[in-house]
């Protein structure tokens, strides 16, 4: 009885941490995460995405900041339309989206291993995982594919050949749900169909993969009609099809060689393309990733945590080699799927980043960490849970200080000073004034932004009637009595606030460090508080 009152309290805070300070951490939304939020509300409103695209239409086509996958946001648009736009609401679906996902992932492992103990396990290690904490609170399109595709493998292993029509459409939603899920849905499907021994007779499975191919062809053979479709924008960033990249490499390395007749035979196309293709691929299986630091991308870096814990490198060690001595079918089969999971983060040439491209990996892992655990000692679990404590003191109390320009939290304050000083003129100036404008138009209940103008020009003089809200990296200014807003950690100002009209009358400091968790409900907060927190002296 104790045990299942004492798993019963894990599985609450595992839960209830994912809406701990929902409203609050992450300390803001990210460009990406806009374009969701907002394309969502924009369906609602007027049918369109953000860029004016309409659906059907953009399945194919999208001027989406990043041409972002279309499902996400048109699945998501009743709720966005209906609800008041705050951190919060933003982020509530996706708590929703991950909380399914490990019950769906609780299902699948139930059903390769046929023990409900070692389910509950891998359910309970899939919601203390950072990288699934991460999903769970990011506005993000790989939480949707990493439901589907489960789903979809969850029923394409069914004993029964009539489930294989709901695998295949789960499949078909998680392949439209994000760029980076269409390379690894052949592989996938390949891998399951192939590499794991079912009743399935091999009619069914050509079919099946037949039909899968013919959605493949069909995307990109359909985005041919559509200019700018978002296969061909994005073209370019398929390593094997961005030939001046490769080109471009080939000569450099050439010139930084000496002269030599082997030079043209080990330095072409097609090492080169190996060579990137393999670095970016085996970037999602490097230690400091998995376990030190985080993602590679700054956007989705933790910095000073892993999106696992360092007692998982050893649990997953074990895990796998007992995997293969006891369920040897089940060892190979997720294997395969690890091998298969790096894809999209290896023919990527826009950074290097595995916490979204290659999302089908957390899971396969949790697996192999579980297995550990299961087959030493289940109660060495609770090294997991101590191990979470210790990542839940790092997510709110050190990663929004170390983290907060990975969620653009300056553009938020931008956005709140703006909202409340609505009876002023204000020039923004910024490289990316159209994400600024957005950032404010998330925050703004009433759209409160006509008094604001948002720009990437430098002033050459300051009109006193003016406020300006200048990105010091772009303008750099050598002025008396102006504010900043600075970043937090090292105290450096990232924009500059000329002629301020609304923290004038407040005292102001050069330099306030220690922040509270209720300083980061800067929507509620009074003005004469969010002026002295929020906005310095220099």
């Amino acid at each position: 009885m104790f045990k299942k009152i004492f798993l019963f309290f894990i599985f609450l805070v595992l839960v209830f941490s994912r809406f701990f300070y929902l409203d609050r951490f992450p300390v803001g939304i990210s460009h990406d995460e806009l374009e969701y939020i907002l394309s969502a509300k924009s369906y609602f409103s007027s049918g369109t995405d953000l860029s004016g695209v309409s659906f059907p239409a953009s399945i194919f086509q999208t001027n989406t900041l990043g041409s972002i996958s279309f499902l996400p946001a048109l699945v998501l648009s009743p709720y966005y339309g209906l609800v008041p736009l705050n951190q919060f609401t933003a982020r509530l679906p996706y708590v929703i989206v991950n909380l399914l996902t490990a019950f769906v992932f609780y299902l699948l492992v139930k059903k390769l291993f046929q023990n409900k103990n070692f389910a509950i396990l891998s359910s309970i290690l899939f919601l203390a995982n950072p990288w699934s904490f991460y999903l769970s609170r990011t506005a993000s399109d790989t939480a949707f594919a990493l439901l589907f595709y489960l789903l979809g493998i969850n029923f394409i292993l069914d004993k029964s050949s009539k489930k294989l029509f709901l695998s295949f459409l789960f499949l078909v939603l998680g392949f439209f749900s994000y760029h980076g899920a269409k390379p690894i849905l052949i592989p996938l499907v390949l891998v399951c169909l192939f590499g794991f021994k079912t009743k399935l007779n091999i009619k069914p499975k050509l079919l099946f993969l037949f039909g899968i191919v013919a959605v493949f062809s069909l995307y990109f053979l359909g985005s041919r009609f559509f200019s700018n479709s978002a296969s061909q924008t994005r073209s370019q960033e398929i390593l094997f099809l961005n030939k001046d990249l490769i080109s471009q490499t080939v000569n450099t390395d050439r010139q930084a060689s000496l002269e030599s007749p082997l030079k043209n035979i080990f330095t072409n196309k097609l090492t080169i393309s190996l060579e990137i293709f393999f670095q970016k691929y085996f970037s999602a299986f490097s230690p400091d990733t998995l376990f030190i630091s985080g993602d590679n991308s700054g956007t989705y870096r933790f910095s000073r945590h892993g999106l696992f814990y360092l007692v998982d490198f050893i649990f997953i060690i074990i895990g796998l080699i007992s995997l293969f001595k006891k369920y040897p079918n089940q060892a190979k089969f997720l294997s395969l799927l690890i091998l298969i999971s790096p894809l999209a983060t290896a023919i990527s040439t826009v950074g290097t980043s595995t916490v979204n491209r290659s999302f089908l990996l957390f899971p396969i892992l949790i697996i192999f960490s579980s297995f550990g655990i299961f087959s030493v000692n289940k109660f060495l679990s609770l090294l997991i849970f101590i191990s979470f404590t210790g990542f839940l003191y790092f997510y709110f109390f050190r990663f929004p200080i170390i983290g907060q320009e990975n969620y653009f939290f300056s553009q938020r304050v931008i956005s709140n000073y703006i909202v409340r000083n609505n009876t002023s003129n204000l020039i923004v100036v910024d490289s990316e004034p159209r994400e600024v404008f957005l950032e404010t138009l998330f925050y703004s209940s009433k759209n409160k932004t006509e008094n604001a103008t948002f720009t990437s020009t430098c002033p050459q003089d300051f009109n006193p009637k003016i406020t300006y809200i200048i990105k010091s990296s772009i303008c750099p200014l050598k002025m008396d009595n102006i504010k900043s807003i600075n970043e937090e950690q090292f105290g450096g100002p990232l924009y500059y606030i000329v002629n301020d009209s609304l923290c004038s009358s407040y005292p102001s400091q050069k330099y306030l460090r220690f922040h509270l968790i209720k300083d980061y409900l800067l929507e509620k907060m009074e003005n004469s508080n969010f002026c002295q927190t929020w906005i310095k002296s220099i």
